[in-house]
């Protein structure tokens, strides 16, 4: 019989206590023999850089209890929750060893592989009545949840909530590719993913990050499990942490100066119209933060704004981006492991369908070498945000072994 492997996504910015109550539920729930991260890489589904950077946050993981720790390649880890979970899906079901994947909802519904089943299929009044909201302004996700309730009552505001919408994703790719991967939802449980009142109890990663940006550390780390803590003290110590993604607004402003209107739509998420209001309120600005403030609209969403500006910073075109979300993920990367990890490296030897790789240095075809390049230059825009530099981090790490 084939032995229980759970998968689970993640971004771990930073890990802390409802991580570890997913990861241990996700691991009681299927009785897993072991289990595999798959986890973003320097810059985040919202566009925001990591707090710390992934080889940290693969100790951090390992220390929780996590046994293989696999890397989501940037030009899909900062991508919306559709390129986001296919890729991330993709890389658990071509390993060949997971057997189920585990991942936290505001509210888990029975309906939900019916929701899935309609946005593969999209039936004739679903693309109506899609089409008919989009024509009136609204952004993709508010049209979807609009034409979704209409065919079920419920499911537009089911799917309006971040970490729902992204297992609506999940259970959509499975279902594409006939995996037999089996779903595992986990309720979350404490402060809902956007929130930023720590409170008691369970705090968001975003409410743990903006007390880190306040300089409140001693508050922030008192809401992470005590590893999780040690690790970002660590970090904090040696400069090797991103409080403030505000370092990014030097280099935002000199790639909106720079940027011709014509070339604008080269960029993955960022059309003319976009790019043009966020050149003129540049000079408006003082902060990325207002600048992001004042491009927000019922079109343009926060996220899809500072993905923008990030696809554009990594110098990620439309057609690249077309052809990465086409061709999925073109290799495996091992960012660390335990001793059981190391096991399931093995099987993966044989039942993998992708390359693995621990080296960022390895053979590539030219889709996976663009994608790796694009990766050293994520890694070297992070570097350039942290006290301490280490510009070629990308290029001399090695897996973290626990």
């Amino acid at each position: 019989m084939k032995p229980s492997i759970v998968g689970i996504v993640a971004e771990y910015n930073p890990f802390h206590k409802g991580h570890e109550y997913q990861l241990n539920q996700a691991l009681a729930k299927t009785n897993a023999d072991a289990s595999v991260i798959v986890l973003s890489s320097s810059f985040t589904q919202r566009g925001e850089p990591a707090l710390i950077d992934k080889w940290e946050r693969t100790e951090t993981a390992l220390l929780s209890g996590a046994d293989l720790v696999l890397e989501l390649p940037v030009v899909f880890s900062s991508h919306n929750a559709g390129p986001f979970a296919n890729a991330s899906v993709d890389i658990l079901r071509k390993s060949g060893i997971v057997t189920h994947i585990s991942f936290g909802m505001e509210s888990p519904s029975p309906f939900l592989n019916t929701i899935s089943g309609i946005l593969i299929q999209e039936p004739e009044p679903f693309k109506v009545s899609l089409k008919s909201m989009l024509k009136k302004g609204y952004s993709f996700v508010e049209a979807r949840a609009h034409a979704l309730d209409e065919l079920l009552p419920g499911a537009g505001d089911f799917s309006s909530h971040s970490n729902n919408n992204l297992a609506i994703s999940y259970c959509c790719r499975l279902i594409e590719t006939g995996s037999e991967i089996i779903p595992v939802p986990v309720k979350r449980i404490g402060r809902t993913f956007h929130e930023t009142d720590t409170g008691s109890g369970f705090a968001s990663a975003t409410g743990i990050r903006t007390l880190l940006a306040r300089d409140k550390i001693n508050n922030a780390l008192g809401l992470v499990p005590d590893y999780s803590a040690e690790n970002l003290r660590k970090n904090i110590e040696k400069g090797r942490i991103c409080k403030n993604r505000e370092k990014l607004w030097p280099l935002v402003r000199i790639v909106l100066e720079r940027m011709e209107p014509e070339t604008s739509i080269q960029y993955a998420e960022m059309g003319e119209g976009l790019l043009n209001r966020l050149k003129n309120l540049s000079l408006e600005s003082g902060s990325l933060e207002e600048l992001v403030d004042k491009c927000t609209s019922k079109r343009h969403t926060r996220g899809r704004i500072q993905r923008g500006i990030i696809h554009t910073l990594l110098a990620m075109d439309h057609w690249d981006n077309r052809a990465f979300q086409r061709c999925g993920p073109q290799y495996i990367r091992v960012l660390g492991c335990r001793e059981k990890g190391r096991n399931l490296l093995r099987r993966m030897r044989h039942s993998s369908e992708l390359p693995v790789i621990t080296r960022s240095s390895a053979q590539f075809n030219p889709v996976a070498r663009k994608m790796m390049d694009i990766e050293h230059r994520s890694s070297r825009i992070w570097e350039s945000l942290v006290e301490n530099t280490q510009l070629e981090r990308e290029k001399n790490s090695r897996p973290v072994f626990i």
